[in-house]
This record gives structure tokens, sequence and C-alpha cells, in this order.
């Protein structure tokens, strides 16, 4: 259950090549009927997760006030039956909660493609919300999002999970560097690591979004979501970012009513540690969307397009919770970056016509989520300050995957560029 996947472990054996694709070949092979957005699909999902994150915040009500079992059932009277159903239940809410909202980032996130409705106000309308009740900022989200789609894969130019160099971690040489050294400068044992790895799934989309960590260096340091005046974004886009604070102000206007009408013990149990659970989702789901130690980033000289799309992995995550609550988004997220304004709900079929013509291009990996969270964690801690496509290195300065470099074709040579 949680071993590597045959699939990532031939991609460990298997010498990378960086692929030419032609991106009109691979357009002209899609059936017409995948760019369609469906308003009414959209929406049925939409109203579906409203309705079970509903059912689920009554049955959590019902726990905060007591889990009062009807007096007629079994053992009802029995003190070690209260304790149980509350246990039980509570683990139920925690791990059900947060995936519906999860599913409420992935919607707002088909939003940002302008996937969910062909009407611009509903689209829009759904992804403001959506994002919002997760206290993310839509509108200045989506501004680098958008450029993160453009840019996949590019050292120089990504914007989110961009690896950190050698000179980053201020490693010697690699000349110099010896397990020893790794060990030293690099702390590897499995409790730092899994503490480091708690606060990065808990805390790591909102450092991004309040100082860019891992973000695109192009831009300053601190650079952040929710400022007009922040680097990211232009003097055109003002009223995006102040749009997206209203958004979370209302979030905060919400709670503290909730609060005052409640009580803080009840806001903590039913809210704030379930968009906790939830932020751990989101992360996770990013982390492993292109993070990989077989998959690799390439710098400008030989980035293209396709390649940068290609700088990705899908995943059966989670199976069928992760299609019906998640729409898919790790399963089908090569199309996805392939071809971004293909709806959630035509990806698949998209996919099952790209992944074949993709051939050794495609990355897919069954490896069980949190083994995967794990060995991306721990394995890809920073790439070299030179060369044109780079692996991931792990804590002991080891590539999981070697470069074919006779075989690395100038950009100019794949149609996409």
């Amino acid at each position: 259950m949680f071993a590597d996947s045959p699939e990532y472990v031939e991609r460990t054996k298997t010498p990378f090549v960086p692929p030419t694709l032609d991106y009109v070949v691979l357009r002209k092979a899609l059936p017409e009927d995948v760019w369609k957005r469906s308003t009414t699909k959209s929406l049925i999902a939409f109203g579906r997760l409203i309705l079970i994150s509903a059912l689920l915040h009554t049955f959590g009500v019902w726990l905060v006030r007591g889990a009062a079992l009807p007096a007629g059932l079994p053992y009802a009277s029995y003190p070690f039956m209260s304790t149980a159903v509350k246990v039980v239940g509570w683990a139920f809410y925690l791990w059900w909660q947060p995936i519906a909202w999860a599913g409420f980032w992935a919607l707002g996130h088909d939003a940002d493609h302008g996937n969910v409705s062909q009407i611009y106000w509903v689209n829009h309308l759904v992804g403001f919300i959506c994002h919002s009740w997760v206290f993310l900022p839509y509108f200045s989200w989506r501004i680098t999002h958008l450029r993160h789609h453009k840019h996949n894969g590019s050292l120089e130019m990504d914007e989110a999970f961009v690896p950190y160099t050698r000179s980053d971690l201020n490693l010697p040489p690699k000349h110099e560097s010896t397990r020893e050294i790794y060990r030293e400068a690099i702390e590897d044992s499995p409790l730092f690591s899994l503490a480091r790895l708690f606060i990065m799934n808990f805390f790591g989309h909102h450092t991004y979004l309040i100082w860019n960590t891992m973000g695109s260096k192009r831009f300053p340091p601190g650079s952040n979501h929710f400022t007009t005046d922040s680097a990211l974004f232009g003097p055109h886009q003002r009223w995006d970012v102040i749009l997206s604070d209203i958004g979370i102000g209302a979030m905060f206007a919400f709670l503290g009513i909730c609060i005052q009408f409640s009580s803080f013990s009840t806001v903590l149990k039913l809210f704030i540690i379930p968009w906790f659970l939830t932020n751990h989702w989101i992360v996770t789901m990013a982390i492993l969307q292109h993070t990989d130690p077989t998959v690799p980033h390439y710098r400008d000289s030989v980035w293209t397009k396709a390649r940068g799309a290609l700088v990705t992995i899908d995943r059966p995550f989670l199976g069928w919770i992760g299609e019906w609550f998640l729409l898919g988004i790790n399963h089908n997220h090569v199309a996805h970056h392939l071809f971004a304004q293909i709806p959630f709900h035509n990806l698949w079929k998209a996919s099952e016509v790209l992944r074949p013509m993709l051939g050794p291009a495609y990355a897919q990996d069954s490896t069980n989520v949190f083994r995967a969270l794990w060995r991306s964690f721990t394995h890809c801690v920073f790439v070299e300050d030179d060369g044109d496509v780079l692996f991931y290195k792990n804590m002991q300065g080891e590539p999981a995957r070697d470069v074919k470099y006779e075989e690395i074709d100038s950009p100019d040579s794949d149609s996409s560029s």
C-alpha cells in the first residue's frame, strides 16, 4: 500500500529525454465537444458540495450539542457509548468536511479558467464564493495562477512551488559536497521532516499568498496577494485585489457573527479546525500535481510551452473521493495543463485521447497519496544552479532520474514555442 508505484519505479530507471510535441496535432485529435462548458453541470457540482457541507454541518452541530442518542437505542445510557459516538462522529466530520471544502477550492479553480460557465458573471460569482469560503483571494490568485499556466515548469518564470537551488540553501559546490556535508546542512531526521511537512501542509498555501514563499523569484521577497501595491500585480489589477480582500473580510465578519451567537469553541470545532485540514488537502493536491523526483524543471534556454505543461503528474488522488468531491483535478492534471480551457467534466474524455499520444512524455503515478507526499517532501529538496534540464535532488544530493543530454533538442524544434 505504501510502496512506490510501478510507473514511478519505471521512470527512475529510464533516462529522461525532453519531449518535442506538436500542440496543433494534439489539439486536432480532441473531439470538439470537450471544449463545451456547461453551466448546468457546474452548478450541479456546486449545489452538491453545498448540500454535503450543510448536512455535515448539521451533523457537527449535533456533536457540539452533546451527540444525544435516542433513549430507546440499546446501550444508549452507557457512558462508553456516548464517548464512542463522539470520537467516531468527530473523526467522520473532520475527514469529510475538509474534503468537501477542498472541493469548493477545486471548483473555484475551474472558475479561474472561465470553465464553470459561459456566462461571465456566473463563472466568477461561483469562483468568488468558493474561494472566499476557504479564505482564498479569488481574483488575486486567479491572476498569478494563470501566469503559472503560461510558465509552468520554468525555473525563471513559474509562479508557485519554484524549486530551491543549491545556492538558495547555502550548500557548498557539488564537487566539494559529501554525504556528511549534506547531512549537516540539511536536517533529515524523520521527526524534523514530519514537523516541517506539518507546517507546510497546514500553513504553506497562506505563506505563499502572504509572503510569496516558494513563489517566483522575479518578485521581491514578501510580495503578497492582498495589497494593491504588491509587485505581483499591475495598477490595472487594483480592483481584483480589492474585491478579493472584500471576500476575505466578509468571511472574517461572518465568523465573528457566528462566535457572537454561539461561542469561539463551537466555531473552532465546526470551522477553524476543518479549515486547517482543508488547507492540508489543497496543499497536498497542489504539491502532487507538479512536484515529483522523476519530473523535471527547465531553464528558459530549453523550456517550451509543451514541455512546461508536461511538468505535471496525473494521480488517482483518493480514488472515487477525488473524482466525486475534488472533480478529478489530480486525475486529469496533465490534460488540464495542456489545454486549460477544457472544463473539469470533459477532462476525462480529453485525457483518454491525449494519454496514448504523449507516450513516454506522459507521467502518472498511482502511489498512495500519503506515501507520494512524504516522498516528494523528502526527495524534492533542491536543484542545481547550473544545467538546462534539472531534477530534484534528495537530502543526500542524489537525483532520482538521469537526463539524456545528447537528445535534448532546442526549443525551436517544438512547434508550441
